[in-house]
């Protein structure tokens, strides 16, 4: 072999030791485990849910949330006298519902049975109350001036007066806005620009509620509650309708996660704890160990249970992302208990149980340490992110990881030793009690000679040589390899590769990033139909973009207002924006009354571009409360002796944003015509700290990538013994994540929170599948690739497989979930997985096979004529040749290119010769020095106690 790097070595040695302590108190370990897995888990006590969609699935630094402190600094809302629908900062407290004709009059809610009957829903909606406080809609709803604010009710009230002849304007009716009240609207053909409608198929109502104080908040909430008991039960003959509240969507989706996952954790833990027995058991009923099989489920279990528990007494709230997480981290955890019961078989069953083990250690410990090292660390890269959602859940299952990784050599191991024990007396794995060797004169039926006989050493020589082989070890050995470097085939597989990598490509420019809403919400919920059908019918006239002016500006002078003019005659000018019909500017309303009204001849003379008299105008006139533009107030921000306007705000009507490609486009537009304005300017809508997400997932997503993939670089420089291994493994994971990412798109699948978790994990299991085929393969003694490639296959085959059936099974219950999260959770972990796979035992071992580094064989070939030496004495203090000799033990490791065949003869002579002496001895080393005959270079070589 080739000489193994400084910290695996090192890392070796220490768990060897540490095989050999819990061999020796296996009962501490297990007392220790199961102590600290029941303390954590009493954190349980105090968790808690976080459910905010804005906290879990918008960006910390998005531009969103800092233009909306500047607006809740300048311009406040006072929801008990003075509330705008348009003017909101936040989502606020409501209750809408969307009403529908139902039978033969399905298309039009402007028949006037549907009328009829939507104002009927709509008083017994205004009589509901509170069950604690007896709270009707009167009393906890938002008010301009003394009336409750509900959009579309002036509308209703509008055409209830002419049916059932119904007359109407769209968008506009007369001043009442139409557009955010009629949807899926029919106009009469009666010219290009008809404005009159035929038929609409939606009309929606929204009741805004107060939330300005704790108090007004606890009211509005208790009666939602109350709004959405009555419309569970409410049913009619001429109207369907779909109803929401403000948190419909957050309680949806945490009643959703507390229906489903406990359900699902069970199945997955069935079915896993069914998978790992399976695969634990063998025909021989002394190496069989199916109940290590339930104790690897068990020890990933508790690994949960401890990371929930401790992430809830330091206070770090569960969350719907996080319920994902124990699917995963169990089937990790079933994936390490694999590769140390693999290791455990691979040792000498003539050994002790203290001494197999040490090896067990030696060999798994390193394994599983690098592979929970990398898995941790993509985590930890993932808890950098700007998303809090992300950020969480990279934070618990990172500590998840390394939990089950404790458990497993700690929980297992100790158990493992009570199972080595037993399989050292030759007992049968259910009873307990000894069985009688097999034998070939023995009677017994085929049945029998299997259940009830046993021996843990047949087939096995004293010297450790097994020639028990799995079967699907011999498999990927005698055909699989074989079949994988015949020439033809490799072709083919190049060929595949370069076709997937194309398809991949694609996939990764069809990109869509970010998640609706609408997704979130189980798929048979009342949330889902409401804002499915929001989405349907009423993103033809959806958000009023505010433009705010930040700078103190001479608003009196005429040049000034022509830039103005201009500057929003520019946002209204996109593709995104309707025209100034729809827009709502308080200067150009304002200029139209000076016209009409301040510069009337009955009234004193006033000059429009004198700074006094425009002031005095604007705040004693135009303003005024008896005026019909009073709501202006809101948007005009003056110094405290009013003399000066220090900032103010126009609206625009955004049309036709549907899906989340045109409301980041959209967004983004208006930020750009903000940025090239005169003066300093900023644009807002509440929808915009949600659209924020579509902007940041991306670089995030990327950020995130790099940073672990050079992260994994790192690692496998000094984990590996060679550097060329860190290259393989770092373009197998770009590899496999380009796939992902681009066949994630394919499968309907955005870039969104779920999958940027997902690719994340995507870094640590990529370095799974592709380290240790690339490691096997740099190391392997057999002399060319191909054999090489067959040799990695051939050791590493099986626990590839075991480690993606495994995970698979463990997150395959979220294939069936009601949930847009869950399966979009299932489908991408599904795509690593199987890209992993498919790297690990496809791609990557061709490609190996092809241009792979040179191995051990070929590099001891290289340097036998410089590493020949003559006969050694078996004394123990000194050799021939420069060869000084310290305390040997029994074992000898000769895995250093400078140990030759002549000194591989000598050094087993005396450890014949000398073994008994030096046993229990502490372990020494054997140092070649230098010699002018041979030209051997200083080396040490680690000589292995017995």
């Amino acid at each position: 072999m080739m000489e193994h790097s400084f910290f695996e070595r090192w890392m070796s040695n220490g768990f060897k030791k540490f095989g050999r302590t819990i061999a020796k108190q296996p009962h501490v370990f297990l007392f220790v485990s199961l102590l600290v897995a029941g303390g954590l888990g009493g954190g349980l006590y105090f968790i808690d849910n976080e459910n905010s969609i804005e906290k879990l699935y918008t960006p910390d630094n998005g531009a969103g949330k800092f233009d909306r402190g500047y607006i809740q600094d300048h311009f406040p809302i006072n929801d008990s006298e003075h509330f705008l629908p348009s003017r909101l900062i936040t989502t606020g407290r409501y209750a809408a519902i969307i009403v529908r004709g139902c039978g033969q009059i399905v298309d039009n809610v402007l028949h006037e049975s549907v009328v009829n009957a939507t104002v009927s829903l709509h008083e017994n909606i205004t009589r509901i109350v509170t069950e604690d406080r007896g709270l009707n809609y009167t009393s906890v709803c938002a008010r301009w001036e003394s009336e409750c604010v509900v959009t579309g009710l002036d509308f209703l009230d509008y055409i209830a007066a002419q049916v059932p002849n119904v007359t109407v304007g769209y968008p506009l009716q007369d001043r009442i806005f139409s557009g955010a009240v009629l949807g899926g609207v029919t106009l009469l053909e009666d010219g290009a620009d008809s404005t009159t409608v035929e038929k609409a198929t939606a009309l929606k109502l929204i009741y805004h509620l107060r939330s300005s104080s704790q108090e007004d908040d606890e009211s509005s909430e208790a009666w939602e509650r109350a709004f959405l008991s009555y419309m569970a039960t409410f049913s009619s003959d001429s109207i369907d309708v779909t109803w929401s509240t403000s948190r419909s969507l957050e309680t949806e989706i945490s009643d959703l996660t507390i229906s489903t996952v406990p359900a699902l954790a069970a199945y997955t833990g069935s079915i896993l704890m069914a998978f790992a027995i399976l695969s634990c058991l063998m025909i021989d009923p002394v190496r069989s160990k199916p109940f290590l099989g339930m104790v690897g489920v068990l020890g990933a279990g508790m690994a949960v249970l401890a990371t929930i528990g401790l992430m809830s007494y330091c206070g770090i709230k569960f969350n719907t992302l996080v319920a994902a997480m124990p699917f995963l981290v169990i089937g990790v955890g079933v994936d390490n208990m694999f590769i140390l019961l693999a290791a455990w078989r691979k040792t000498n069953p003539w050994d002790s149980v203290e001494e197999r083990s040490a090896n067990t250690y030696a060999e798994a410990g390193v394994s599983i340490t690098i592979t929970t090292l990398t898995n941790a660390l993509a985590f930890a890269v993932g808890a950098i992110t700007s998303f809090p959602g992300v950020r969480v859940f990279c934070m618990y299952s990172g500590i998840a990881i390394v939990f089950a990784y404790l458990f497993q050599l700690n929980f297992f191991g100790a158990c493992m030793i009570y199972d080595g024990h037993r399989e050292k007396q030759n007992r049968h794995f259910l009873t307990c009690m000894t069985v009688p060797l097999p034998s070939k004169d023995d009677q017994a039926g085929c049945c029998q000679q299997s259940c009830c006989r046993g021996d843990a050493k047949a087939g096995v020589e004293q010297d450790g040589k097994d020639h028990n082989d799995h079967l699907i070890m011999l498999f990927f050995k005698k055909y699989y390899g074989p079949f994988m470097t015949n020439v033809w085939v490799k072709v083919a597989v190049m060929i595949v590769f370069l076709g997937y990598l194309g398809v991949a490509i694609w996939g990764c420019v069809q990109l869509r990033e970010g998640v609706q809403l609408s997704k979130l919400a189980g798929d048979a919920s009342y949330v889902a139909r409401f804002l499915e059908q929001d989405d349907r019918y009423f993103s033809e006239y959806d958000a009023r973009v505010a433009v705010v002016v930040k700078e103190e500006l001479d608003y009196w002078d005429p040049d000034v207002q022509d830039r103005l003019e201009n500057m929003l005659a520019g946002f209204e000018d996109t593709a995104f924006t309707y025209g100034k019909n729809e827009s709502e500017s308080w200067l150009r309303d304002y200029l139209k009354y000076i016209d009409m009204f301040c510069l009337n001849p009955y009234l004193p003379p006033l000059d429009p571009a004198n700074k006094t008299s425009f002031m005095e105008c604007l705040r004693d006139r135009f303003l005024d409360e008896r005026s019909a533009f009073k709501r202006y107030a809101h948007d005009i921000l003056f110094n405290e002796n009013g003399t000066e306007i220090i900032a103010s705000r126009f609206f625009v009507q955004t049309k036709q944003i549907d899906g989340t490609q045109k409301e980041k486009n959209m967004m983004l537009k208006m930020r750009e015509l903000a940025s090239e304005a005169f003066v300093e300017t900023l644009v807002f809508h509440p929808a915009f700290v949600y659209y924020d997400q579509y902007v940041a997932i991306l670089p995030n997503t990327l950020q995130n990538l790099g940073i672990a993939t050079a992260a994994m670089l790192v690692v496998s420089l000094f984990l590996m013994p060679h550097p060329i291994n860190a290259v393989w493994v770092t373009l197998a994971i770009t590899s496999i994540c380009t796939g992902v990412l681009g066949f994630m798109t394919l499968w309907a699948v955005n870039l969104d929170s779920v999958s940027m978790i997902n690719l994340i994990m995507c870094i640590g299991f990529s370095v799974d599948f592709s380290a240790h085929i690339v490691y096997s393969f740099v190391t392997a003694e057999d002399s060319g690739r191909n054999a090489r490639a067959i040799h990695a296959l051939y050791s590493l085959g099986v626990p590839i497989l075991q480690g993606s059936l495994s995970t698979i099974l463990g997150i395959a219950a979220l294939s069936t979930a009601p949930s847009y999260g869950f399966r979009t959770f299932f489908k991408t972990v599904f795509l690593v997985i199987v890209f992993g796979l498919v790297h690990g035992i496809v791609f990557l071992p061709v490609m190996l096979s092809c241009l792979g580094p040179q191995g051990a064989a070929n590099l001891k070939e290289n340097r036998s004529d410089e590493s020949q030496a003559g006969h050694f004495s078996t004394s123990n203090r000194s050799a021939e040749n420069g060869v000084v000799l310290q305390d040997v033990k029994v074992q000898g490791r000769y895995d250093n290119p400078l140990m030759t065949d002549d000194m591989k003869v000598w050094l087993d002579h005396l450890k014949d010769e000398k073994g008994q002496k030096n046993k229990g001895k502490t372990e020494s080393q054997l140092n070649l020095t230098a010699n002018p005959e041979t030209g051997v270079s200083m080396e040490e070589i680690k000589i292995v106690p017995q």
